[in-house]
């Protein structure tokens, strides 16, 4: 299974715009950083939008400017922003039900899938863009 870049991906967009500063920035440099299509850019910044993280202009004159301060903004509201409410692991959504390993699945996984989500949620919190902008020389 390969691993989802998304975070990732929403993260060094934010880390982008905010190394630019004030003035913000455009998605075709942001793509250039990423080194990736603009409209891979453009749609994850309308999820970063929604969540009014940023601010996009359309046009030719268009660009993104951040909303919050960069301090302020922790890889966990970007991960609610990109990942659409999902956890890091999900339970099949079906199975045998005469089979007695697949009955118990949902009462054995449930209880480690909360935790670790909980456990990644308290990590992603811990970390902000200001934090990992002052990082970048």
């Amino acid at each position: 299974m390969a691993a989802n870049t998304r975070l990732a991906t929403a993260v060094q967009i934010l880390c982008v715009i905010a190394y630019k500063g004030p003035e913000g920035t455009t998605s075709e440099v942001i793509s250039r950083s990423l080194r990736t299509n603009p409209v891979v850019v453009r749609r994850l910044l309308k999820d970063l939008q929604h969540q009014g993280l940023v601010s996009v202009r359309p046009g030719k004159d268009g660009g993104v400017n951040l909303r919050v301060d960069p301090g302020k903004i922790t890889l966990d509201q970007i991960h609610k922003a990109v990942e659409a409410g999902t956890g890091v692991f999900a339970l099949r959504p079906r199975g045998n039900p005469n089979c007695p390993v697949d009955r118990r699945m949902k009462d054995l996984l449930a209880p480690v899938f909360h935790a670790t989500d909980a456990a990644v949620e308290k990590t992603l919190r811990q970390t902000t863009i200001g934090t990992l902008v002052k990082e970048i020389a």
